[in-house]
């Protein structure tokens, strides 16, 4: 098995984590800078993440918040 070298996420490893979802509540706050939210789409929204395992990690999520990607609809999936 490959190991994944990161050493710069162990401060995100041994941080206290937030109660809530990133992807839930982040949207809500309407202050992208400060979030990293990069782009608003009418159904999902795409974010950088602070403590990739590569640089220039980005994600794309819904604003509908569901557990598995099969919940997605067909415009979500091709926004």
């Amino acid at each position: 098995m490959e190991r994944i070298w990161a050493p710069w996420r162990i401060e995100y490893i041994r941080m206290a984590k937030p109660a809530g979802c990133i992807f839930c509540d982040k949207p809500r706050q309407k202050d992208d800078a400060s979030h990293y939210i990069l782009y608003r789409g009418e159904n999902n929204f795409v974010i950088m993440n602070l403590y990739p395992y590569n640089p220039g990690h980005l994600m794309v999520a819904p604003y509908r918040h569901i557990d598995t990607l099969l919940k997605l609809t067909a415009a979500e999936r091709n926004e």
